[in-house]
C-alpha cells in the first residue's frame, strides 16, 4: 500500500511507532510472568493452598536493667565485715597499763573542761589512776616506735601492737628503748606526773590509733567486760 506521496506505509514513522509499542508490551508481559513464577517458588505450599507468615519472638534473651536470676547483685549485698570500722574491737585479750580503774573517759571528739589548762578541749584517750613510781606495763605484744620526754605529757612511749594498732602511753618514764620488742604484761616504765592534766591526779593517759586515726581505747581494745578495770 502506498500513501499519496507514493511511499509504502510500512516505511512510514507510524509503522515503526506501532512496532515499538508492541515490543514494549511483550517485554512487560514477560517480566510479569517471571516475577509471578519467582514468588511462587519462595512461598511454601500449605495444605489449604494459603500462605501463613512465620512468627518471630520479640523477646530478647537478655534485657537491659533486668536482674539475671541466680546471680547476686554485689552492689546490694555489701558485707558489713568488709566495712572499715576504726572502732572495731580487736580480737585477743588486752590489759591496761596499770592494775587500776579508768578515771576519765574518751570524749569522742567532744570538748570537755580541763581544770588544769582552764579551757575546753577534747580528751583523746582514757586515764587510768595510779601513783608516781608505779610500774606500767604493755597492753599487748608490740614494738617500741618511740620514747621521749614531753613538756605537756611528761613522758611518752609509743608502741605498735600490730594489725594497724598503735598505743600512746603518756605519763610513763620509759625503761625500754626505741626498736625494742615488748611482750604483753612486760614493765615498760614507771609512772610520772602529766603537766597538762595535773589537776586530775596521778594517772597514765592512754591513747590508741588504728590506721592512723584516734579511736576509743575501751572499744578498740575490747575492754567493755573488764569491770574490774573500769571506773564505776
Amino acid at each position: 500500500m502506498k500513501n499519496k506521496d507514493g511511499k509504502s506505509w510500512i516505511m512510514t514513522k507510524t509503522f515503526y511507532g506501532v512496532v515499538f509499542s508492541i515490543l514494549i508490551a511483550i517485554a512487560g508481559i514477560s517480566t510479569a510472568i517471571y516475577n509471578v513464577s519467582k514468588t511462587r517458588n519462595l512461598i511454601p505450599e500449605s495444605g489449604n493452598g494459603e500462605y501463613t507468615a512465620p512468627s518471630f519472638s520479640t523477646t530478647a534473651d537478655h534485657q537491659a536493667n533486668v536482674k539475671v536470676t541466680g546471680i547476686p547483685d554485689e552492689r546490694e549485698t555489701t558485707s558489713e565485715a568488709t566495712m572499715n570500722d576504726l572502732n572495731r574491737p580487736y580480737t585477743g585479750y588486752y590489759l591496761l597499763p596499770l592494775n587500776s580503774k579508768i578515771s576519765k573517759d574518751f570524749s569522742n571528739g567532744d570538748p570537755v573542761r580541763s581544770e588544769t589548762m582552764g579551757d575546753w578541749r577534747t580528751h583523746d584517750g582514757i586515764d587510768i589512776a595510779g601513783n608516781v613510781g608505779d610500774n606500767a606495763i604493755a597492753i599487748q605484744d608490740g614494738t617500741v616506735k618511740d620514747a621521749y620526754p614531753d613538756d605537756i605529757w611528761g613522758e611518752v612511749i609509743v608502741i605498735e601492737h600490730g594489725n594497724g594498732l598503735t598505743a600512746k602511753y603518756c605519763g610513763i618514764k620509759s625503761s625500754v628503748k626505741k626498736g625494742a620488742h615488748v611482750e604483753q604484761g612486760q614493765v615498760i616504765g614507771t609512772v610520772v606526773a602529766i603537766p597538762s592534766e595535773a589537776a586530775d591526779g596521778i594517772h597514765v593517759h592512754l591513747e590508741t590509733e588504728i590506721e592512723g586515726k584516734n579511736v576509743n581505747p575501751v572499744k578498740a581494745l575490747n575492754l567493755f567486760n573488764e569491770k574490774t578495770n573500769t571506773a564505776e
